[in-house]
């Protein structure tokens, strides 16, 4: 037999792939409930400070430890995903405050806002520590490369209409800013602190750093 037989006799028809698929969707659709269950548990258990331990994660979804390691190869695995959970909720967040704004100045001024005050909102910023910490480690690289580069997509647009020549370069910078900004600000005590006087500040700075003709 020759490779393309051996090849040919591993494929699949139509209905037999449709019958493959009809009985992974229910697992598939139950280890989605399951995540969903652990990940709102450890969130609300890590931004509320609380102690989560895997046991107090899975007491709290209601679900066992065999469970947990089902999906998540140790603790700091799953803080991970929490922590890039939390990313795409405030990726969404972002969005539509950029949708809405009239002019790419205050597309720009909407989405340092949104993310500067993730720092120092009092409530935001120590439900953000408490989930950025509570892992006992920084959340892994790659997690913090994807947030930069999805912000930066959604950042390109309104620097580009603001006359950058090299939207993509300067919109990863401006990303990169505003994040290091928010972590800066979340570990400082900001009693007092004007956010607005430094979003307009940061929108200055970037606004004199773009790549214009």
């Amino acid at each position: 037999m020759t490779t393309e037989d051996i090849a040919g006799t591993s494929s699949m028809s139509a209905r037999a792939t449709e019958a493959v698929q009809r009985s992974l969707t229910p697992r598939q659709e139950a280890a989605s409930r399951d995540v969903d269950r652990l990940i709102r548990a450890g969130r609300e258990l890590l931004t509320a400070g609380a102690p989560a331990r895997v046991a107090d994660i899975v007491a709290a979804a209601g679900l066992s430890n065999d469970a947990f390691y089902r999906y998540f190869r140790s603790k700091g695995d799953f803080v991970d995903a929490v922590v890039e959970e939390g990313g795409h909720r405030l990726v969404n967040h972002l969005r539509r405050k950029i949708d809405a704004a009239e002019t790419p100045e205050e597309a720009l001024r909407a989405g340092a806002t949104v993310i500067l005050k993730q720092g120092v909102d009092p409530e935001i910023a120590a439900a953000t520590r408490n989930v950025v910490g509570g892992g006992g480690r920084s959340h892994a690289p790659k997690v913090r490369e994807e947030l930069e580069l999805t912000l930066a997509r959604i950042l390109a647009g309104p620097i580009a209409d603001l006359g950058s020549t090299d939207p993509e370069r300067d919109s990863i910078t401006t990303a990169i800013l505003l994040l290091a900004q928010m972590e800066h600000l979340l570990w400082k005590d900001t009693t007092g602190f004007d956010a607005a006087a430094e979003v307009e500040h940061i929108l200055g700075y970037i606004r004199g750093a773009l790549h214009t003709a």
